[in-house]
């Protein structure tokens, strides 16, 4: 008898511990954003451009340099250079070496020390030009980021709406089920009053209600396979949702939409930043078409001779060089090229622009006309479940054909459907304008 008891204490417990955990929306999105195959690789991506950035900057790193030779020719040498350099970002370059020598027997020393400052100051190699990679380099990341952060907004659309396809075809399956019960019943009710017809029609509404329901119970399963993929969950490993949503009217203002879109949209962003690193490149396209002059300084302090000292002259000396291909005609292509661009990325956005203000004036009309579907749908539900009740009070009374108490509960079913649709398709038509707009 303890035995008895105990089993029946522990079962109910074990059938727990084995119940599919049923998940919110909320959880699901929660799960896919720290799980979602896709979204890692787009985050690896990210971070890619965030040490391709760190590659920029170390071009601006100092650098050392350093070398030994020897000379074995009568008399033989010996000589030694190290040398330090930094390239600026406003287009500066510094270069300092220190060389000593010595012949073969110590019969002579040298040494020899000189600092270089140099800046390229008209034609390519310009401040502007040298800090483009990196400054680009800076934008492209800012860019990855809002990349990232539109496919994570990506990803909780997708999800939210595979979830609300799982909540329709739940729905679906609740009206269904409903029906079969129904087709049951009246079959009951038919044999005893021993209608061959009648029968005959009760009978048929069985198996055709089965197959509905069965059906529904597939795309339940297919749904929850789809969104086990989306949230990176294993497919294998059971997965239930709770099915809750809560239907309401949102109000839309396309006005403040549209500006709140302008300003937080990744596209449009991304659209700016690119423009930035456009015009950048087309004044150094400009640049470029002019000479290349380079300004130096060079102070140089030699040793005397007799040993690795720096007593020796110094020198100082002030260079100038020009280089100018004839015609420039290859970099005057370039800047043609970049104001190309320019005036492209120009048009993106103006179409971006009128893309953004149409969908929502679309999307708000749509709203409004699916948000009336589901008032209309839901007053269509009243009516047609109190004209089911009267069909069945005539048919029971045996005023009418079960015919026509069978095309009412067919309506009735079909009008609960398209009730959830309606609401699950305004939902999910909130959810995309949502992802429109940047929200």
């Amino acid at each position: 008898m303890k035995k008895s008891l105990l089993a029946l204490f522990i079962l109910p417990v074990l059938l727990l511990a084995e119940e599919t955990p049923k998940w919110t929306l909320q959880q699901c999105i929660d799960y896919a954003l720290e799980h979602s195959p896709s979204l890692e690789r787009q985050k690896l991506s990210t971070n890619s451009q965030t040490l391709q950035t760190v590659i920029e900057k170390a071009a601006f790193d100092w650098s050392i340099s350093a070398s030994d030779t020897y000379n074995i020719q009568n008399p033989n040498s010996n000589s030694a250079t190290i040398g330090l350099q930094k390239d600026f970002q406003n287009g500066f370059k510094f270069r300092t070496t220190a060389t000593g020598s010595q012949t073969e027997h110590n019969d002579y020393k040298s040494t020899t020390v000189a600092f270089q400052l140099s800046k390229q100051i008209l034609g390519g190699g310009t401040a502007l030009e040298t800090k483009y990679n990196l400054e680009a380099s800076l934008i492209d990341e800012l860019i990855s980021q809002n990349t990232l952060k539109r496919a994570q907004r990506q990803l909780i659309l997708n999800v939210t709406l595979a979830y609300y396809t799982i909540i329709r075809a739940q729905q679906s399956l609740t009206v269904k089920q409903r029906a079969l019960e129904n087709a049951k019943q009246n079959l009951l009710i038919t044999k005893e009053r021993e209608k061959p017809l009648d029968i005959l029609t009760a009978e048929l509404r069985i198996p055709n209600n089965e197959l509905s329901v069965n059906s529904a119970k597939r795309t339940i399963a297919n749904g929850l396979d789809s969104l086990k993929e989306l949230m990176g969950y294993d497919v294998a490993k059971p997965l239930d949702i709770t099915g809750d949503f809560t239907y309401e009217v949102q109000t839309i203002i396309p006005e403040n939409d549209l500006e709140f879109a302008s300003d937080n949209l990744e596209s449009i962003i991304n659209n700016r930043l690119e423009k930035r690193k456009v015009e950048w490149l087309v004044k150094i396209r400009e640049s470029n078409k002019l000479p290349d002059v380079t300004l130096s300084a060079t102070h140089r302090q030699h040793g005397d001779g007799d040993s690795y000292n720096l007593d020796g002259k110094d020198d100082q000396v002030i260079g100038v060089s020009l280089n100018w291909t004839i015609g420039r005609r290859a970099d005057i292509a370039r800047y043609e090229i970049a104001q190309n661009n320019l005036a492209r990325n120009n048009s993106e956005y103006f179409t971006l622009c009128q893309e953004l203000s149409a969908n929502i004036s679309s999307y708000k009309r749509r709203l409004d006309e699916y948000a009336r579907a589901v008032e209309l749908q839901e007053l269509q539900c009243n009516l047609i479940r109190r004209q089911e009740e009267l069909y069945r009070d005539k048919w029971e009374n045996g005023e009418i054909d079960i015919l026509e108490l069978v095309r009412t509960q067919t309506d009735l079913e079909n009008s609960y459907v398209d009730l959830s649709d309606s609401k699950i398709n305004y939902l999910e038509l909130l959810a995309n304008y949502m992802f429109l707009i940047g929200k």
